[in-house]
């Protein structure tokens, strides 16, 4: 869904300083309701560096909620009167939900920066898109994968109201993708929500979209220093955040498995696997068992990949990140980089492992992956020793009669069910 919302809305990428937002036009379909909603500003690409702050917007926006998401989707920049409509929607700025951080001035105000769980928590409060906008959303979101070359999504924020769209369109033989769904959940008490939105998406009968399980934000992203990490984050005395607890991650995955559906865990940090690993070692030790999915493992070490050998797992590994990431790794993560993109260390103990492109934190490319196997080598990570499209096929190979032919530099077609759309 955020691949159609960030290519329809309002660009924020080549801003190069927060008080170029002033030249941005603002267009009726950059809004959620009477909200204005943008993406991808990256402070590290401006030349002071620094965090934005609510007084550029209140400039611009003084009676406007705004709610501007940072390039990595973790963070996001709002003004004074979003400040105030949260207020109003019960969001607590007197202090930092777990997992997350609400950044503050010398006199402890809110600066108008949001962090993980306080940022996701924020963008739960702000109206939906409408459907009109959703099914705009997702017709362009399949133009983009497809030009890229993809005929299968894992899709990690289904839900019921998307998936009933999902149907009428593939009604209308305007679905051009498979869409393997899952429902994100935010604490332990919406658990029971997500299934219940589960089994609402189960209830559409719609032959290119699987609903597997529920999906939980477990850490934050290297790029904010808020993945969790076995150590340090150099010249800091934190290692990130971690969202739920290991009592409570158990509990997550008890639930999931006694209902005999999947769960995946957003898990960047090498300790953020970890703990992940250990919890679902307990439950299957106590004799429920079930799938699990572990969603970018940027970082893993070799202990907690042998940890994971009786479980049920499968790893999901972006490359691209390698390339946007490289230039600034060592100087925020030090030695840690030595447990970088484990992809052929998963390869050689079996556990399976798929690649894809994180759109729109990352391009939708396969190109972009290819390039980014052949730096890695380049720079000490370990060879993939095997056939780079078996890792970005989908593991159901007869889910739709669907290919792509390509190399290194271009995609040449891309069949979907049978027909050729590109």
């Amino acid at each position: 869904m955020a691949t159609g919302q960030t290519s329809l809305g309002l660009h924020l990428q080549d801003l190069k300083s927060a008080a170029d937002i002033k030249n941005k036009v603002i267009l009726p379909e950059y809004y959620r309701g009477h909200w204005i909603n943008g993406f991808g500003w990256n402070q590290h690409l401006w030349a002071d560096a620094k965090l934005p702050t609510k007084e550029i917007l209140d400039s611009l926006f003084p009676d406007t909620p705004v709610f501007l998401s940072r390039v990595d989707g973790h963070a996001s920049w709002i003004n004074s009167a979003a400040v105030a409509e949260l207020k109003k929607n019960n969001y607590n700025f007197n202090q930092d939900p777990v997992g997350g951080r609400i950044e503050r001035d010398a006199a402890g105000n809110p600066t108008g920066v949001l962090f993980d769980q306080a940022h996701i928590q924020a963008l739960l409060k702000i109206p939906s898109f409408s459907t009109e906008q959703t099914t705009s959303h997702i017709k362009e979101s399949f133009r983009i994968f497809n030009q890229a070359g993809f005929t299968h999504i894992r899709d990690l924020s289904m839900d019921s109201h998307v998936a009933e769209i999902l149907y009428s369109l593939q009604q209308k033989n305007q679905q051009t993708a498979c869409i393997d769904g899952f429902i994100t959940v935010e604490n332990l008490d919406d658990l029971e929500r997500g299934l219940v939105d589960f089994k609402k998406c189960k209830a559409w009968p719609n032959p290119f979209l699987r609903v597997h399980g529920l999906k939980i934000f477990l850490d934050g992203s290297l790029g904010s220093e808020t993945a969790f990490i076995s150590q340090n984050y150099s010249g800091t005395d934190q290692r990130g955040l971690l969202a739920w607890s290991f009592e409570e991650i158990k509990s997550a995955i008890h639930f999931c498995w006694s209902h005999q559906i999947e769960i995946a865990f957003h898990v960047i940090g090498d300790a953020a696997v970890e703990v992940v690993v250990k919890a679902a070692r307990e439950i299957s030790a106590a004799g429920i068992l079930g799938k699990l999915h572990l969603e970018h493992v940027q970082l893993l070490r070799p202990d907690i990949i042998h940890l994971m050998k009786p479980l049920h797992v499968h790893c999901h590994m972006q490359p691209c990140h390698w390339l946007s990431d490289k230039s600034w790794l060592k100087d925020k993560i030090g030695d840690l980089t030595q447990y970088l993109f484990q992809w052929e260390l998963l390869r050689k103990n079996k556990i399976p492992v798929s690649f894809g492109s994180d759109s729109p934190i990352e391009p939708s490319s396969l190109i972009r992956n290819i390039a980014a196997l052949k730096d890695t080598e380049l720079h000490g990570i370990p060879k993939l020793n095997a056939d780079f499209k078996l890792f970005h096929a989908h593991p159901d190979w007869a889910w739709t009669n669907s290919k792509t032919v390509f190399d290194s530099e271009k995609i040449h077609e891309v069949h979907f069910n049978g027909k050729q759309i590109i």
